[in-house]
């Protein structure tokens, strides 16, 4: 069941040039290949809004219809204070530009193994949209990709 400040991890498509680039790009980042394949992450909020950071547009809200079937629910165990810490967090990350050079040294670390430390600029991608957001409210998890972010030990997920 989706609960407000649930995850929601969206899986690829086959053939999709964007899906397979994000997939192919967590494959070489995790050295090794997961059967989930999510390529986006995004937060519940109630209703029919998910809060997110998707390119080619300012962070914020968006219709979760747009992922209808196409989803997992990810569960994080955390207090009541927490999960309004977090979903107030999202808040003041909405109208940021999407992170393309956080993407850009994404796809050098997985190329080359050259590791640039992520530096905060106010921009984002989803999955370090998600986990700022997190930070925030205390909890601290493996946001480099939606994949990784997925299996992380605080993360249950919920098949749709």
């Amino acid at each position: 069941m989706l609960n407000p400040g649930d995850l929601v991890f969206v899986r690829g498509y086959l053939r999709s040039p964007v899906d397979d680039a994000i997939k192919l790009g967590e494959t070489l980042l995790d050295k090794r290949s997961f059967d989930t394949n999510y390529v986006h992450v995004a937060v519940y909020v109630g209703g029919n809004t998910v809060m997110e950071a998707q390119g080619l547009r300012k962070s914020g809200p968006a219709n979760i219809g747009d992922y209808t079937g196409d989803y997992d629910i990810g569960h994080i165990t955390m207090t009541y204070e927490q999960r309004q810490q977090f979903l107030a967090a999202l808040q003041k990350e909405n109208n940021l530009p999407y992170d393309w050079l956080g993407i850009f040294w994404l796809a050098v670390k997985a190329l080359t193994g050259y590791d640039q430390k992520y530096r905060e600029h106010r921009r984002r991608y989803c999955s370090k949209y998600v986990g700022w957001a997190l930070w925030r409210a205390g909890i601290s998890v493996n946001d480099e990709t939606p994949e990784s972010l997925a299996h992380d030990a605080r993360v249950t997920i919920e098949k749709s």
